[in-house]
């Protein structure tokens, strides 16, 4: 297959793996500039026989059009195009650019619980949105979800869409008595091991992938007790009671007992207060600020420049950009040194984001060096009533699904003192449609 032009297009650059009639390549796409790279799924039926055809066809289609919608997401690689060729299927994904997390786990080395919670957040929030779709993803592990190299997100790939396929196609043509076991030992759950998975199948392996985390320790080395089958783990790390208990409903045993839904997780996190977005201590060179007063702060910035920088900031770090940002404005001398000043708080991917989206303050500070006199601090909004906070939850809910309520309440509850434009254009950063999400916050600010 190397070299390869399929669809008169994608060339294949390497093989990645599979078996039985599935494979994977690395491609190029030599129809677009740069020829970027993308990832092939190759489905290849048993047999040419016309029915099995057809339906394959009919699978084949539906796990396409899922694929589609999924990719919708921002942490979802998307579904660049999906065809067929000499009577077998390929569907073409867009390729993320990073590592997985098989990197960051290495063995004897232990996570923070700041690092664990924000795994945990972001990965839950994808699992609501491909729970709200009715797809399960069956193969929740380190391997599966990659640190994006332009922003430092966590992205989850490799939804097995070909293996669903052949279970599927087997199933109906009689070749076995249930459904294949798809998923990794060590990270799989009972259920999910005998060809049942369920939504809260993919919380028990992100539940595992985090006990890893936390232990240094890979699941296949952690022990299970005996008579309850549960796993023994919290003797292996130093963790809060808040947290570990929320991570031991994640991973019980029997399906019944879990967690239900990702938005469930997420809820229990917030009500043991374990949910902290970015912590101070957490920042590199970032000590905990003493209490500033907002009348008397002076900042180089104008009410426009600021709100705009504080939005970006957020949509980088969470709630922690206001307090980072008024501790480095107060001392930086102009906008060069204050972005430079904020990038050394930031990992490097986020330095780099940081410095491409804050250039048009840079440019300012060139071109009006009376920018410096100037001495200004966001005004707050009105209060922000119930009714407001509702239309909130109601609004974001039609636009992300269910996790939107969980995250205007976060929102509040990380920054009790934040105005409604603030609230809103918080909320609008995990709107991934740019339009979509000016509209969100045209019609709350109206």
């Amino acid at each position: 297959m190397l070299g390869n032009l399929l669809d008169g297009r994608y060339q294949v650059l390497q093989i990645l793996g599979g078996g039985g009639f599935g494979q994977t390549y690395i491609a190029r796409d030599t129809h677009r500039p740069g020829y970027p790279k993308c990832v092939v799924k190759h489905l290849k039926p048993v047999t040419q026989n016309a029915e099995f055809l057809e339906t394959a066809r009919r699978l084949f289609t539906n796990e396409a059009e899922i694929l589609e919608r999924l990719g919708h997401h921002d942490q979802i690689p998307r579904l660049l195009a999906y065809f067929e060729e000499k009577q077998e299927f390929f569907l073409v994904q867009e390729f993320i650019e990073g590592h997985s997390l098989t990197a960051e786990l290495l063995p004897g080395q232990c996570w923070s619980e700041d690092q664990v919670i924000q795994l945990l957040s972001q990965i839950l929030e994808i699992l609501a949105f491909i729970h709200s779709h009715n797809v399960i993803h069956r193969d929740i592990k380190p391997e599966n979800i990659i640190r994006r190299e332009t922003d430092g997100k966590l992205v989850l790939i490799d939804f097995g869409a070909v293996k669903q396929i052949q279970s599927q196609l087997l199933t109906a043509f009689g070749q076995m008595a249930t459904t294949i076991a798809i998923g990794t030992p060590g990270y799989m759950s009972t259920e999910q091991g005998r060809g049942k998975p369920r939504p809260n199948s993919d919380i028990y392996s992100l539940g595992i992938i985090c006990i890893q985390a936390l232990t240094g320790l890979h699941p296949r080395q952690i022990e299970e007790d005996p008579e309850t089958g549960e796993i023994v783990w919290q003797d292996l790390a130093n963790v809060s009671p808040a947290l570990a208990d929320v991570l031991t409903n994640m991973v019980l045993h029997h399906f019944r007992k879990r967690y239900q839904s990702a938005t469930d997780v997420l809820q229990a996190l917030q009500q043991s207060n374990a949910v902290i977005n970015v912590q101070l201590t957490q920042l590199p060179y970032l000590t905990q600020p003493s209490p500033i007063s907002l009348s008397s702060q002076k900042t180089i910035l104008s009410q426009e420049q600021y709100s705009r920088l504080e939005s970006i900031l957020l949509e980088i770090v969470g709630p922690v950009a206001r307090t980072l940002l008024r501790q480095v404005t107060a001392s930086a001398p102009n906008n060069q040194t204050l972005i430079d000043n904020l990038a050394l708080h930031l990992p490097g991917n986020q330095q780099i984001e940081l410095k491409k989206r804050t250039a048009f303050l840079v440019e300012a500070s060139t071109s009006n060096p009376t920018n410096k006199q100037q001495s200004i601090l966001p005004t707050p909004s009105q209060a922000i009533s119930d009714s407001f906070v509702r239309q909130c939850e109601r609004d974001l809910t039609d636009l992300i699904g269910p996790i939107a309520a969980f995250l205007v309440q976060k929102t509040l509850k990380t920054s009790p003192q934040i105005s409604r434009t603030e609230l809103v254009q918080t909320l609008a950063a995990h709107i991934t449609d740019p339009q979509k999400a000016q509209q969100f916050q045209q019609r709350l600010l109206a």
